[in-house]
Order: C-alpha cells, then structure tokens, then sequence
C-alpha cells in the first residue's frame, strides 16, 4: 500500500472518528435535553402561575406593558434554562472516555497541522498525551478536556478543547435545543 493511501486512509478515519465523536456529543445533548423536558414542564407551569398573578395585579396598567413583562420573564426562564443545559452537556463530556477521544484529536490535529510543534492539554491528561503522540508537550491549560495544538512560532493554533467543540454544536443546534425545550 502507498504513502499517500496510507495517508488517505488515517485522515478518512479521522474525519469518521470527529464525526461519530461530533454526532455522540449531539446524541448525549439530545438525551439530556429529553431528560430535562419534565423539569421544564415544570418549571414552565410555575412560571404560567407566577404571570397569571403578576398579570392579575397589573391589568390597570397598559395591556402592551403586560405583554413586554411576561415576555421578559419567560425569556429570563428560558436563558436560565439553556445554559443550565449547556453546563450539563458539559458536565457529560467531562465524563466521556478520554484516550479514545484524544487520540482522535491527535490524529486530525496531525492532519490539519502537519507542522505542530506543541500540544497543550488539562493537567489530568498530561501523561496520556505525551504517551499518544511525539509532539512536545507544551504545558497544561484550563479545560475539561480536548487539546490546543501550536506550530512552532505559534502564530496558528487548532483548538480542539471539548468546550470548543461543545459551543460550535450548541450554536449550530441552538435553534432546535430551543424549539425541544420550549415547544
């Protein structure tokens, strides 16, 4: 087998590999998304007895005020909700197996900066990187997990920080999380 289909196929498993680690990550936020839709059902019929009252208290008022409190207050509730939600997502990629994960995140990291020179990792996983790849460690960061990866005159870095990722899913699915939780 050649060098360049040995190559072709190690980036093919790791775009396979972010993609099922991308896709495992949106299940998980699916499921705790489900799991929260009670809390919610919950929380939303506290808050329909909270406006009812508040509504009954300022019916002297303009009608269009109302409307701009209740909504105010259910965006509040909402906003509390969805980063509630957020945390717990992160909270459960913390918790994910993480050789597998980072290893992955080595190997796309090699192919998207074949130049890398230092990676950075969390304090935890410190000895499993270097033990994962011939990069020089460049030290620990703050972070749940995931890795940074520098060329050597550091001016570009890929940042593969569970975090990172974590926000670019959320921003792309914010709309549907939303549309899940409260519709």
């Amino acid at each position: 087998m050649g060098l360049d289909k040995v190559i072709e196929n190690i980036q093919k498993e790791g775009k396979e590999k972010i993609t099922g680690i991308l896709q495992d990550a949106e299940k998980q936020a699916t499921q705790i998304l489900q799991s929260k839709q009670k809390t919610i059902d919950e929380t939303a019929e506290k808050k329909r007895q909270e406006l009812e009252k508040q509504i009954a208290l300022l019916k002297t008022q303009e009608e269009s005020s109302v409307e701009i409190e209740v909504k105010k207050i259910r965006l509040n509730a909402e906003k509390d909700i969805l980063a509630q939600t957020y945390q717990e997502c992160l909270d459960a990629l913390a918790m994910l197996p993480h050789e597998k994960i980072l290893s992955s995140l080595l190997k796309e990291a090699k192919k998207e900066l074949p130049e890398a020179a230092f990676v950075y990792s969390n304090k935890r996983d410190e000895t499993l990187i270097r033990s994962l790849t011939d990069i020089s460690y460049g030290g620990p960061i703050e972070t749940i997990g995931g890795i940074i990866v520098e060329n050597k005159e550091k001016n570009l870095k890929l940042d593969y920080r569970y975090e990172t990722i974590a926000e670019l899913v959320w921003e792309r699915s914010l709309k549907e999380i939303a549309k899940q939780l409260f519709t």
